[in-house]
């Protein structure tokens, strides 16, 4: 996906979560939180 083409937006998460997606993004070998979560939901 082009960066070009990537929007900005609020997502509200529960801290429980968030703090999952903090120490799993780098096991994952995403860049950012934003690749993982974005890989998590084309995954599914």
């Amino acid at each position: 996906m082009a960066e070009e083409n990537k929007k900005k937006f609020p997502l509200w998460m529960h801290p429980e979560t968030q703090r999952q997606v903090k120490e799993w993004y780098k096991k994952d070998n995403c860049g950012s939180q934003s690749e993982f979560i974005e890989k998590a939901i084309l995954f599914y």
